[in-house]
């Protein structure tokens, strides 16, 4: 029994080394295989739709709108014209490098949703109260003026509204505004005259 296991253990011992001993080194890298075939490239987005032109602008107009708060007005003396006489009255001036002497101002004052031209004048028919507003321009500025009187007669002045108001002016050179003056526009209507410097580029 014991030479059985001893010739077994030979046996082996002899298979295990002629295992290794078969066993070479490792042979070289072999060579590298052909580059497999390019991806696709994707499809490029379609191009987006240009925006459509905006109209022209007018070079020659500008339109400004401001908003007089009620402690804003200054209570300054109103030239009399012809006599030279003078008065009170509310005063609200608007720096504005635009107005130049070739210029034109067409002004206007918002009541309620409307746009009203002015000078604008109203009369109390039961009493003749009075409010008045107006405006005047000169080179590099323009100036609002408001002044009201509770009757014809001995009524309280007042150079001041009890509201904020909100003016529109438009400055156009004057040879557009001899040209709306030609055409018929009625330049105390606000939206006539917009739409006719809309219409008409210069």
């Amino acid at each position: 029994m014991n030479k059985f296991y001893r010739v077994l253990s030979v046996v082996s011992l002899t298979l295990s080394v002629a295992f290794w001993s078969c066993r070479g080194d490792q042979g070289p890298q072999g060579p590298a295989g052909a580059q497999g075939p390019a991806g696709q490239n994707g499809t490029n987005g379609t191009n987006g739709t240009n925006g459509t032109n905006g109209k022209d602008g007018n070079a020659n107009v500008k339109g400004t709108e401001v908003t007089v708060k009620v402690a804003d007005w200054k209570t300054v003396d109103a030239a009399g014209i012809g006599t030279g006489a003078t008065g009170k009255t509310g005063a609200y001036s608007v720096t504005d490098a635009n107005v130049k002497a070739t210029m034109f101002v067409i002004a206007f004052v918002k009541v309620g949703t409307q746009f009203v031209a002015l000078p604008r004048v109203i009369i109390k028919e039961t009493d003749g109260a009075t409010e008045q507003v107006n405006f005047g321009y000169e080179t590099g500025k323009v100036t609002f003026y408001y002044s009201s009187q509770t009757a014809a007669i001995g009524g309280i002045k007042t150079y001041a509204p009890q509201t904020d108001l909100t003016f529109s002016y438009v400055t156009v050179e004057k040879t557009v505004g001899q040209a709306m003056q030609n055409e018929g526009v009625n330049l105390r209507s606000r939206d006539a005259v917009m739409t006719y410097l809309q219409e008409h580029k210069y």
